[in-house]
């Protein structure tokens, strides 16, 4: 989605409107159905856009952890009986915990439940976006059959 740069503040300061009047659905039905079908199509592709999830990541990194430090438990028993071997196990065992707490303890909770919220909202948005543009399809497609 290319926007130019003459049209991009009033874009701005329309995804502002949108992102405040989100929460009350019968004003931000008013504002969309204000909007032309390019300015909704603009303004689905924004609030739709792929964000990425936070938890996912720390929970990825919470199961390559545990699988790594499975592994270290096992080739330290594995190999216990050689110094060096063992030695290098416990040290990644505890690396691997180390990072397993370091997620844990530092799990951003209140900016992960800021993100569900606002998520909620752009979902609202992007939900109503399409009623409004299936609609305004199927009045441009009879005005094209009636033609």
């Amino acid at each position: 989605m290319r926007i130019s740069k003459k049209a991009l503040d009033p874009f701005a300061k329309l995804l502002l409107t949108i992102s405040k009047e989100a929460d009350d659905i019968k004003v931000l039905n008013e504002t969309l159905e204000s909007l032309s079908i390019e300015e909704l199509e603009r303004t689905k592709a924004y609030f739709s856009g792929t964000g990425t999830r936070i938890s996912f990541y720390q929970l990825r990194n919470v199961l390559i952890g545990s699988f790594m430090a499975g592994i270290m438990i096992f080739l330290l028993n594995m190999f216990q009986e050689y110094f060096f071997v063992a030695v290098i196990a416990l040290l990644f065992f505890l690396a691997c915990l180390t990072e397993l707490f370091r997620t844990a303890l530092t799990f951003p909770i209140k900016t992960n439940l800021a993100l569900a919220y606002s998520r909620g909202k752009y979902d609202r948005v992007v939900s109503l976006t399409d009623i409004i543009l299936a609609e305004r399809y199927a009045e441009v497609r009879k005005n094209i059959m009636k033609s």
